[in-house]
């Protein structure tokens, strides 16, 4: 692996390391992740201090031990959170493989909150961008799934329950009429998904992943075992962040040879190659599960992955939901 990319790998955030290494029991001990987080270029202050805002932050709760002999367990909430990135990640995986087909609609949600509850107009917007819906113009957002009853619930969570409307379209189409001397745009999926989402700089994230993910398979042998195991913890975190950022539109209205998929592809060759020859890696109950997942996902018709998964995404995004909003911005 050569030094630039082992380098490129030292700018991970402790927090994302921390959290990928939680294991399917919930569980997490410290050494490991002293012993990875050091080779990765962090230092044990900056584990500890993670540690510690995980735990403020209620993701979560020491169970016994101090320093490098700590042991936690996930919360709730942090249990929620890890679920989420993981059933996102294996639609990701369902789409790539043909099996998540798009309906060809288009699904508009509109909201529109006084000026006085602000806090809960931005709670609103903050929902439907992280759920990759991308703005038209003010209040008005656009996804080619549904997304309104993720947004709905958050709206009457906040007290805003008439707030939120819902509209579905086979085609959107952008600009001045003929007759006004504009050219309208027309209503192609994937020239109009190309224009209101940032699938090149999207792309390129992708691209760096890819070869990042290439050359640690390709040097797979010759890393000692936790040296690999923590440039491949750090890759997936990476991965995870990547994926948090992607609308994760189908793929009729992506480009041809989506640089998401030949990434996720890698991702899983990777994977492979470093379970050859690190036992830490191997060993790690986080990313067995994970890929387990997926693979599980892939032998999954539509209406059995939904029911798996569509519970446990709500679970997530109310474990993240904002105190009501009680009172009033003057």
């Amino acid at each position: 692996m050569s030094d630039h990319a082992a380098g490129e790998q030292i700018t991970l955030p402790t927090r994302a390391l921390v959290l990928s290494t939680v294991g399917t029991d919930g569980a997490l001990h410290a050494e490991p992740i002293f012993v990875m987080s050091a080779l990765l270029g962090h230092s044990d202050k900056a584990v500890r201090d993670c540690l510690a805002r995980l735990a403020g932050e209620g993701l979560l709760v020491r169970d016994a031990g101090r320093g490098r002999g700590a042991s936690y367990r996930v919360t709730a909430a942090g249990r929620a959170a890890i679920e989420s990135d993981i059933g996102w990640a294996a639609y990701a995986h369902r789409v790539d493989a043909g099996l998540e087909p798009w309906d060809r609609s288009w699904y508009l949600t509109a909201f529109e909150v006084p000026e006085r509850r602000r806090a809960a107009r931005d709670a609103l917007r903050r929902l439907l961008i992280e759920l990759g819906a991308a703005p038209i113009q003010s209040g008005l957002y656009v996804h080619p799934h549904d997304l309104f009853d993720l947004v709905s619930q958050l709206a009457e969570h906040l007290e805003v329950p008439d707030a939120v409307r819902s509209f579905v379209t086979p085609s959107i189409r952008t600009g001045l009429p003929a007759a006004q001397g504009g050219e309208p745009s027309d209503d192609d999926p994937a020239e109009f998904a190309g224009r209101i989402w940032p699938l090149d700089e999207l792309a390129n994230r992708y691209d760096v992943l890819e070869r990042r993910l290439a050359s640690i398979e390709a040097d797979a042998d010759r890393l000692g075992g936790e040296q690999l195991a923590a440039v491949m913890f750090a890759a997936a975190a990476e991965t995870e962040a990547v994926h948090r950022d992607d609308p994760l539109l189908p793929a009729e209205v992506l480009p041809d040879d989506w640089a998401g998929s030949r990434a996720r592809q890698a991702f899983m060759a990777a994977h492979a190659a470093v379970s050859a020859h690190s036992e830490l890696y191997r060993n790690s109950h986080s990313m067995s599960s994970f890929v387990a997942e997926i693979l599980r996902s892939l032998d999954e018709t539509s209406e059995q992955f939904w029911q798996r998964w569509w519970p446990r995404f709500l679970d997530a995004y109310r474990a993240k939901l904002p105190p009501a909003a009680t009172g009033e911005t003057r």
